[in-house]
């Protein structure tokens, strides 16, 4: 909340208490402030859940729709936050349905992705966090988003970055530079 009211602050130019209320309001937000802050709260964990520990270099590269590529631990984290979750639980099928509408071509098996969703909610909860940010469960085929600002940064990092800059690989370059 805090980071919300100094970039707010931050828009209006104010430095300093001011003597009376200046009509400064939430409804004037602009995306690009959630985008900043998305870009402060969940990359870190983002990133680590996206390189996966092992660093294999034989992982297939799958081809976006955007024409990039990803491997597919991306690919799956893209898809994720296609869906713009909040804490919620997000069955397997729906989230198969949304990797078909990432990639191109070269779908990953049903195996594939419950592997990474496993590796993903081993890396989660081996994580310094306090709470893993994902949870699997397996036998019920879902996931579970636990943490708040991993939501948040699904949400507004990587979808808003898309349509702002027009890539979903690079969010970081633009928007952390950009002054509000």
């Amino acid at each position: 909340m805090q980071e919300f009211c100094r970039e707010l602050a931050k828009f209006h130019h104010i430095d300093e208490t001011l003597p009376e209320i200046n009509g400064c309001t939430i409804g004037e937000v602009f995306d690009e402030l959630f985008t900043k802050l998305a870009e402060q709260t969940g990359r870190v964990i983002f990133d680590k859940l996206a390189r996966d520990p092992r660093q294999r270099s034989d992982r297939l590269p799958r081809t976006l729709k955007n024409g990039e590529t990803a491997d597919i631990y991306k690919v799956t984290l893209l898809a994720l936050a296609k869906l713009s979750p909040g804490l919620d639980t997000i069955e397997y099928e729906r989230l198969r349905g949304a990797i078909r509408e990432v990639l191109i071509n070269n779908i990953p098996q049903a195996h594939e992705v419950t592997r990474v969703l496993e590796k993903m909610a081993e890396i989660a909860s081996s994580d310094e966090a306090s709470i893993p940010v994902l949870d699997w469960e397996k036998e019920e085929q879902k996931l579970h988003i636990t943490d708040p600002f991993f939501a948040f940064f699904l949400k507004w990092g990587i979808n808003k970055a898309e349509s702002l800059n027009g890539s979903v690989a690079e969010l970081n370059t633009e928007n952390s530079n950009h002054s509000i």
